[in-house]
């Protein structure tokens, strides 16, 4: 284990809960029911984007971690849940490709199929699938872990405390309803895959150098998951433009 590991843990959490999505304008708004339903069906168009190129380097983070069969062996059941190869382990759950539920809900909110595979990628999106990648294919296992955990770990709390009870009292969604699967599968699919990642991070940050990079890392990361939530904000509840060259549409 990590030296002072309670210590590295109590970190990490800190970094992700100063940048808690959760605490988002654009989440405070939809805790209100003043978010629109198509704004939520954007930043769920941009988060498929965004899996379709960060989810692809876990391929690679579980050829790196090959040795390392707690890691190895996390990783696989991770992504075997994402392709709903696997139901989370808790009693009544289905295995779900979770690609599947995030169209089912943009349907539901009034985007077509073809404008999630094509919806424009902002910059901050950009900046944050490719900055994940570059994490899980070169950075060192636990530093990886960490920002993994300040990632997934969001969800959770996202979820229980502003989405769904939002989805029940202002959108006309029951919990169990079809449409809105993506975000109550991730409620508890993410608790217990953050939890995994928190553990294991902790016991591969053996060194006070790794300690330090895992931090910096996992603070940029966040800094990048509100940012990407921000452009949505500004775009689609702000309705702010673009400020772009002169003849550029």
């Amino acid at each position: 284990m990590a030296r002072n590991a309670q210590s590295v843990a109590d970190q990490i959490v800190a970094i992700r809960d100063r940048w808690h999505t959760k605490n988002h304008p654009f989440f405070k708004t939809m805790s209100e029911g003043k978010l629109p339903l198509k704004a939520l069906a954007k930043f769920q168009a941009l988060h498929y984007q965004y899996v379709a190129r960060a989810a692809p380097s876990f391929g690679v983070f579980y050829s790196r971690a090959y040795q390392h069969e707690d890691v190895r062996k996390m990783i696989a059941e991770n992504v075997a849940e994402e392709e709903g190869l696997k139901a989370i382990d808790r009693p009544g759950h289905e295995a779900h490709d979770h690609n599947d539920l995030i169209f089912r809900f943009c349907r539901a909110a009034g985007m077509s199929d073809d404008e999630v595979r094509n919806v424009k990628i902002t910059p901050a999106w950009w900046a944050r699938m490719l900055y994940y990648a570059h994490v899980t294919t070169t950075e060192p296992v636990g530093v990886t872990l960490a920002m993994q955990t300040t990632q997934e770990g969001q969800m959770p709390g996202l979820m229980i405390d502003v989405v769904l009870p939002a989805f029940e009292k202002h959108y006309g969604f029951k919990r169990n309803a079809p449409e809105i699967e993506f975000f109550t599968e991730h409620a508890e699919a993410d608790m217990e895959h953050s939890s995994k990642q928190m553990q294991l991070c902790v016991k591969y940050l053996d060194t006070p150098e790794l300690e330090a990079r895992a931090l910096a890392v996992a603070q940029q990361m966040v800094e990048l998951r509100w940012a990407s939530i921000s452009d949505v904000y500004r775009s689609e509840v702000l309705r702010e433009r673009d400020l772009l060259p002169a003849g550029v549409a």
